[in-house]
Protein backbone atom coordinates (compact mmCIF):
# COMPACT_ATOMS: atom_id res chain seq x y z
CA UNK A 1 0.00 0.00 0.00
CA UNK A 2 1.32 3.44 -0.93
CA UNK A 3 0.66 6.36 1.38
CA UNK A 4 -1.05 9.52 0.26
CA UNK A 5 1.23 12.19 -1.18
CA UNK A 6 -0.29 14.59 1.35
CA UNK A 7 0.97 12.66 4.37
CA UNK A 8 4.14 13.88 6.11
CA UNK A 9 7.50 12.71 4.83
CA UNK A 10 9.80 11.36 7.55
CA UNK A 11 13.53 11.90 7.20
CA UNK A 12 16.39 10.42 9.25
CA UNK A 13 19.53 12.38 8.47
CA UNK A 14 22.83 13.97 9.39
CA UNK A 15 22.75 17.57 10.59
CA UNK A 16 21.98 20.15 7.94
CA UNK A 17 19.30 18.17 6.13
CA UNK A 18 17.01 18.74 9.10
CA UNK A 19 17.02 22.54 8.68
CA UNK A 20 14.35 24.85 7.22
CA UNK A 21 16.92 26.05 4.65
CA UNK A 22 16.74 22.66 2.98
CA UNK A 23 13.22 21.51 3.83
CA UNK A 24 10.98 24.56 3.43
CA UNK A 25 11.01 24.74 -0.37
CA UNK A 26 10.09 21.06 -0.67
CA UNK A 27 7.34 21.45 1.93
CA UNK A 28 5.81 24.42 0.13
CA UNK A 29 6.09 22.77 -3.27
CA UNK A 30 4.14 19.69 -2.21
CA UNK A 31 1.98 21.19 0.52
CA UNK A 32 3.14 18.70 3.13
CA UNK A 33 5.04 18.52 6.39
CA UNK A 34 8.51 16.96 6.63
CA UNK A 35 9.56 15.50 9.96
CA UNK A 36 13.33 15.18 10.33
CA UNK A 37 15.42 13.54 13.03
CA UNK A 38 19.17 14.05 13.26
CA UNK A 39 21.35 10.97 13.54
CA UNK A 40 24.71 10.96 15.31
CA UNK A 41 26.14 7.56 14.39
CA UNK A 42 25.94 5.76 11.07
CA UNK A 43 26.60 2.38 12.65
CA UNK A 44 24.08 2.72 15.47
CA UNK A 45 21.43 4.05 13.07
CA UNK A 46 21.95 1.24 10.56
CA UNK A 47 21.65 -1.36 13.32
CA UNK A 48 18.44 0.23 14.61
CA UNK A 49 16.95 0.22 11.12
CA UNK A 50 17.89 -3.42 10.61
CA UNK A 51 16.28 -4.29 13.95
CA UNK A 52 12.90 -2.95 12.87
CA UNK A 53 13.08 0.82 13.26
CA UNK A 54 12.84 1.35 9.47
CA UNK A 55 9.03 1.39 9.63
CA UNK A 56 9.12 4.91 11.07
CA UNK A 57 11.10 6.52 8.25
CA UNK A 58 10.80 7.24 4.53
CA UNK A 59 14.24 8.63 3.70
CA UNK A 60 17.67 7.90 5.16
CA UNK A 61 20.74 10.13 4.79
CA UNK A 62 23.78 8.19 5.96
CA UNK A 63 27.45 7.72 5.12
CA UNK A 64 28.41 5.63 2.15
CA UNK A 65 28.93 1.94 2.95
CA UNK A 66 25.82 1.54 5.08
CA UNK A 67 23.37 1.80 2.18
CA UNK A 68 25.05 -0.51 -0.32
CA UNK A 69 26.71 -3.01 2.00
CA UNK A 70 24.38 -3.17 5.01
CA UNK A 71 20.86 -1.83 4.53
CA UNK A 72 20.27 -2.81 0.90
CA UNK A 73 21.25 -6.51 1.34
CA UNK A 74 18.67 -6.64 4.16
CA UNK A 75 15.91 -5.43 1.85
CA UNK A 76 15.59 -2.04 3.53
CA UNK A 77 16.39 0.21 0.53
CA UNK A 78 14.09 0.97 -2.40
CA UNK A 79 15.60 0.58 -5.87
CA UNK A 80 15.21 3.84 -7.81
CA UNK A 81 13.97 4.51 -11.32
CA UNK A 82 17.06 6.08 -12.83
CA UNK A 83 15.10 7.74 -15.64
CA UNK A 84 13.29 9.81 -13.01
CA UNK A 85 16.55 11.54 -12.11
CA UNK A 86 17.44 12.70 -15.63
CA UNK A 87 20.82 14.39 -16.04
CA UNK A 88 21.28 14.89 -12.30
CA UNK A 89 22.84 11.47 -11.84
CA UNK A 90 25.44 12.26 -14.51
CA UNK A 91 26.46 15.74 -13.38
CA UNK A 92 28.81 15.03 -10.49
CA UNK A 93 32.18 16.65 -9.93
CA UNK A 94 34.90 14.76 -11.84
CA UNK A 95 37.13 13.97 -8.81
CA UNK A 96 34.03 12.52 -7.12
CA UNK A 97 33.24 10.00 -9.87
CA UNK A 98 34.73 6.96 -8.16
CA UNK A 99 32.60 7.62 -5.08
CA UNK A 100 29.41 7.08 -7.11
CA UNK A 101 29.84 3.33 -6.78
CA UNK A 102 28.26 3.68 -3.33
CA UNK A 103 24.94 4.66 -4.94
CA UNK A 104 24.53 1.37 -6.85
CA UNK A 105 24.05 -2.24 -5.90
CA UNK A 106 26.15 -5.11 -7.26
CA UNK A 107 23.94 -5.30 -10.36
CA UNK A 108 24.37 -1.60 -11.09
CA UNK A 109 20.87 -0.56 -10.01
CA UNK A 110 20.54 2.92 -8.51
CA UNK A 111 19.80 2.74 -4.77
CA UNK A 112 20.66 6.26 -3.60
CA UNK A 113 21.96 9.69 -4.50
CA UNK A 114 25.13 11.37 -3.25
CA UNK A 115 25.68 14.97 -2.23
CA UNK A 116 27.99 16.14 0.57
CA UNK A 117 31.45 14.61 0.75
CA UNK A 118 34.94 15.47 1.89
CA UNK A 119 38.04 14.54 3.87
CA UNK A 120 37.47 13.96 7.56
CA UNK A 121 40.62 13.42 9.60
CA UNK A 122 42.34 16.25 11.52
CA UNK A 123 42.04 20.01 11.78
CA UNK A 124 45.12 22.03 12.69
CA UNK A 125 46.11 25.61 13.42
CA UNK A 126 48.73 26.03 10.69
CA UNK A 127 50.29 28.93 12.63
CA UNK A 128 51.20 26.41 15.33
CA UNK A 129 51.74 23.18 13.36
CA UNK A 130 53.48 23.02 10.01
CA UNK A 131 51.12 21.59 7.39
CA UNK A 132 53.71 19.22 5.90
CA UNK A 133 54.58 17.96 9.36
CA UNK A 134 50.91 17.40 10.15
CA UNK A 135 50.42 15.47 6.91
CA UNK A 136 53.48 13.33 7.70
CA UNK A 137 52.59 12.63 11.34
CA UNK A 138 48.84 12.34 10.95
CA UNK A 139 47.14 10.88 14.01
CA UNK A 140 50.52 10.29 15.65
CA UNK A 141 50.33 13.95 16.68
CA UNK A 142 48.07 12.85 19.52
CA UNK A 143 50.90 10.72 20.93
CA UNK A 144 53.51 13.47 20.70
CA UNK A 145 54.38 14.72 24.23
CA UNK A 146 54.72 18.22 22.82
CA UNK A 147 50.96 18.30 22.24
CA UNK A 148 49.78 16.84 25.53
CA UNK A 149 46.80 18.96 26.65
CA UNK A 150 47.16 20.88 23.38
CA UNK A 151 44.54 19.06 21.30
CA UNK A 152 40.85 18.25 21.35
CA UNK A 153 38.64 15.35 20.34
CA UNK A 154 35.51 15.90 18.26
CA UNK A 155 33.29 13.05 19.39
CA UNK A 156 31.92 11.67 16.15
CA UNK A 157 32.20 8.10 17.32
CA UNK A 158 32.24 6.31 13.96
CA UNK A 159 35.04 8.53 12.67
CA UNK A 160 36.87 8.36 16.00
CA UNK A 161 36.97 4.60 15.66
CA UNK A 162 38.35 4.81 12.11
CA UNK A 163 41.06 7.17 13.27
CA UNK A 164 41.97 5.21 16.37
CA UNK A 165 42.53 2.18 14.16
CA UNK A 166 44.74 4.19 11.80
CA UNK A 167 46.70 5.51 14.79
CA UNK A 168 47.33 1.86 15.73
CA UNK A 169 48.51 1.11 12.15
CA UNK A 170 45.35 -0.94 11.59
CA UNK A 171 43.00 -0.88 8.62
CA UNK A 172 39.58 0.01 10.10
CA UNK A 173 37.82 -1.66 7.17
CA UNK A 174 39.05 -5.12 8.07
CA UNK A 175 37.93 -7.36 10.92
CA UNK A 176 40.09 -6.82 14.00
CA UNK A 177 41.40 -9.55 16.25
CA UNK A 178 40.81 -9.42 20.00
CA UNK A 179 44.39 -8.25 20.47
CA UNK A 180 43.94 -5.49 17.89
CA UNK A 181 40.71 -4.37 19.55
CA UNK A 182 42.62 -4.15 22.82
CA UNK A 183 45.22 -1.95 21.11
CA UNK A 184 42.49 0.38 19.86
CA UNK A 185 40.97 0.61 23.35
CA UNK A 186 44.36 1.48 24.81
CA UNK A 187 44.88 4.15 22.14
CA UNK A 188 41.46 5.63 22.98
CA UNK A 189 42.40 5.84 26.66
CA UNK A 190 45.65 7.54 25.70
CA UNK A 191 43.87 10.12 23.55
CA UNK A 192 41.37 11.01 26.25
CA UNK A 193 44.05 11.22 28.92
CA UNK A 194 46.13 13.59 26.76
CA UNK A 195 43.38 15.73 25.22
CA UNK A 196 42.47 19.08 26.76
CA UNK A 197 38.80 18.79 25.86
CA UNK A 198 36.29 16.58 24.07
CA UNK A 199 32.96 17.65 22.58
CA UNK A 200 30.45 16.55 19.96
CA UNK A 201 30.12 20.20 18.83
CA UNK A 202 32.65 21.25 16.19
CA UNK A 203 32.04 24.91 16.98
CA UNK A 204 33.48 24.30 20.45
CA UNK A 205 36.63 22.78 18.95
CA UNK A 206 36.97 25.57 16.38
CA UNK A 207 36.70 28.21 19.12
CA UNK A 208 39.39 26.45 21.15
CA UNK A 209 41.66 26.56 18.10
CA UNK A 210 40.92 30.24 17.51
CA UNK A 211 41.51 31.09 21.18
CA UNK A 212 44.84 29.26 21.19
CA UNK A 213 43.75 26.70 23.77
CA UNK A 214 44.56 23.81 21.41
CA UNK A 215 46.70 23.35 18.29
CA UNK A 216 44.64 20.65 16.54
CA UNK A 217 41.63 18.41 16.91
CA UNK A 218 40.61 15.00 15.69
CA UNK A 219 38.33 13.86 14.17
CA UNK A 220 37.51 16.73 11.83
CA UNK A 221 37.59 17.97 8.27
CA UNK A 222 36.50 20.55 5.73
CA UNK A 223 32.91 20.34 6.96
CA UNK A 224 33.74 21.06 10.59
CA UNK A 225 36.39 23.75 10.07
CA UNK A 226 34.65 25.64 7.25
CA UNK A 227 32.57 27.95 9.53
CA UNK A 228 35.79 29.22 11.15
CA UNK A 229 37.51 29.66 7.80
CA UNK A 230 34.51 31.57 6.44
CA UNK A 231 34.82 33.84 9.48
CA UNK A 232 38.37 34.70 8.40
CA UNK A 233 40.46 32.19 10.34
CA UNK A 234 42.15 30.79 7.26
CA UNK A 235 45.07 29.50 9.33
CA UNK A 236 42.77 26.66 10.41
CA UNK A 237 43.04 23.80 7.93
CA UNK A 238 41.69 20.31 7.38
CA UNK A 239 44.58 17.86 7.08
CA UNK A 240 44.66 14.41 5.48
CA UNK A 241 47.63 12.19 6.45
CA UNK A 242 49.91 11.31 3.54
CA UNK A 243 50.09 7.59 4.23
CA UNK A 244 48.81 4.87 6.49
CA UNK A 245 47.53 1.30 6.85
CA UNK A 246 44.60 1.42 4.39
CA UNK A 247 46.42 0.12 1.29
CA UNK A 248 49.02 2.81 1.94
CA UNK A 249 46.48 5.52 2.68
CA UNK A 250 46.08 7.15 6.07
CA UNK A 251 42.84 9.10 5.97
CA UNK A 252 39.08 8.96 5.50
CA UNK A 253 36.77 10.56 2.95
CA UNK A 254 33.06 10.52 3.76
CA UNK A 255 30.30 10.45 1.17
CA UNK A 256 26.72 10.89 2.30
CA UNK A 257 24.15 8.72 0.51
CA UNK A 258 20.46 9.57 0.63
CA UNK A 259 18.06 6.72 -0.11
CA UNK A 260 14.38 5.84 0.06
CA UNK A 261 13.65 3.19 2.67
CA UNK A 262 11.65 0.15 1.57
CA UNK A 263 8.38 -0.24 3.45
CA UNK A 264 4.87 -1.55 2.65
CA UNK A 265 3.32 1.92 2.88
CA UNK A 266 6.07 3.73 1.01
CA UNK A 267 5.65 7.45 0.50
CA UNK A 268 5.45 8.49 -3.16
CA UNK A 269 7.34 11.63 -2.15
CA UNK A 270 10.52 9.81 -1.10
CA UNK A 271 12.01 9.58 -4.64
CA UNK A 272 10.82 13.16 -5.26
CA UNK A 273 12.75 14.33 -2.21
CA UNK A 274 15.91 12.63 -3.49
CA UNK A 275 15.41 14.34 -6.85
CA UNK A 276 14.85 17.66 -5.09
CA UNK A 277 18.21 17.34 -3.28
CA UNK A 278 19.99 17.16 -6.63
CA UNK A 279 18.49 20.37 -8.01
CA UNK A 280 21.19 23.07 -8.34
CA UNK A 281 19.53 25.46 -5.89
CA UNK A 282 19.14 22.74 -3.27
CA UNK A 283 22.70 21.49 -3.77
CA UNK A 284 24.00 25.01 -3.17
CA UNK A 285 21.96 25.30 0.02
CA UNK A 286 23.30 21.91 1.14
CA UNK A 287 26.87 23.12 0.60
CA UNK A 288 26.35 26.20 2.77
CA UNK A 289 23.86 24.89 5.33
CA UNK A 290 24.36 25.98 8.96
CA UNK A 291 27.26 28.28 8.13
CA UNK A 292 29.42 25.58 6.55
CA UNK A 293 31.10 25.50 3.15
CA UNK A 294 31.35 21.84 2.19
CA UNK A 295 31.87 20.21 -1.22
CA UNK A 296 28.84 18.64 -2.88
CA UNK A 297 28.92 16.13 -5.71
CA UNK A 298 26.70 18.39 -7.83
CA UNK A 299 29.60 20.83 -8.27
CA UNK A 300 29.97 19.11 -11.64
CA UNK A 301 27.21 21.50 -12.73
CA UNK A 302 28.66 24.95 -13.52
CA UNK A 303 25.85 26.83 -11.75
CA UNK A 304 26.63 24.90 -8.55
CA UNK A 305 30.41 25.04 -8.86
CA UNK A 306 30.42 28.77 -9.54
Amino acid sequence: MTRSALEPLRLLCWEGYDTPALLDTFKRRHGIEVYAKTLFSDAATAIELANGDHGQWDVININNAYVRDYLHPRGLIQPLDESFFGDFSNSTLAPFERQKTWTRDTDGALIGVCQRFGPFNLVVNSARIDVCSAEDQGFALAADPAYRRRFGILEYEDFNLFHLCIACSLNPFQVLSAEQESDVEEMARSWYESALLASDDHHVLNKALIDGEIDFYLSGGVYTVSPARLAGYTNLLAITPRSGPIDGRGGIVFTEITSALARPDASPLAPMFLNYLLEPETAIRAAFVQGTCNPVAQMGQPQVFN
